[in-house]
């Protein structure tokens, strides 16, 4: 491919490119609709930078990170039994199931001192709820679902319905490997990526490559109209157009 080198323009402003009313006319009608119902769904400020972040909700703030705080510290109940009650609820709301026994267990360690700490919770600790060292003193544990034991054919905490109506067992040392390694996260591939990412030599060559393409994004877009029109405009016109739109 020939390279080439558009000739250049005077500047244009938005009004530059703001057509007449006769030339509207001449707009297929339902085109200009759906290019500005596109054009609502794309950032305001395309080739000016990044769109402005959306704040993100503190892990404290997090309906379902105080539930299962509750449901642990308050309920005693165990992590499958609260993993199954986050993803009735899911299921209530539309969402996949996707809670986990080593999930709950994650999220609630993780956030657990954050929300007991915006709570104002005075000599909370995560660990004294890790386990349920003594289920019995609990009574409510059973019907909670918050029993030791987990049933092999129900796939459910305590038996058949997820209830508990039997005897709590001793956890052994080996229950809380078992329980443990379940825990733990596997490294991922993106933590791998992001680790690599974070070494200075790599970080200044993203930042340059984020500023290469934020300063060509015009270009982009005439490479882009010139292969589907067969023409290639001016970036400036573009931009004014756009703009206008």
């Amino acid at each position: 491919m020939t390279s080439r080198s558009p000739s250049p323009a005077p500047v244009l402003d938005d009004a530059s490119c703001t057509s007449s009313s006769n030339t509207k006319l001449a707009y297929n009608g339902d085109g200009l609709l759906r290019a500005r119902q596109l054009k609502a769904t794309l950032p305001s400020n395309l080739g000016g930078g990044f769109p402005p972040k959306n704040p993100k909700r503190r892990v404290e703030d997090d309906p379902e990170n105080q539930l299962i705080k509750t449901l642990r510290q308050t309920h005693q109940m165990e992590w499958t039994a609260i993993a199954n009650h986050l993803n009735e609820e899911r299921l209530k709301r539309g969402e996949p199931p996707t809670m986990t026994q080593p999930s709950v267990y994650s999220r609630f360690v993780r956030n657990a001192p954050r929300i007991a700490a915006a709570n104002g919770e005075v000599g909370f600790d995560p660990k004294d709820y890790m386990y349920l060292r003594h289920p019995h003193h609990y009574p409510n544990t059973a019907l909670m679902g918050g029993g030791d034991s987990v049933s092999a054919t129900s796939g459910a905490v305590g038996g058949p319905g997820g209830l508990n109506m039997g005897a709590s067992r001793k956890r052994g040392r080996g229950d809380m490997e078992k329980e443990l390694v379940g825990n733990i996260r596997k490294k991922s591939v993106l933590a791998e990526e992001c680790a690599e990412l974070e070494k200075a030599d790599k970080t200044e060559l993203l930042v340059q490559a984020v500023d290469t393409i934020d300063r060509n994004f015009w270009i982009f877009v005439a490479d882009e109209l010139e292969r589907t029109t067969g023409k290639l405009y001016d970036t400036k016109v573009l931009c004014a157009r756009y703009a206008a739109i």
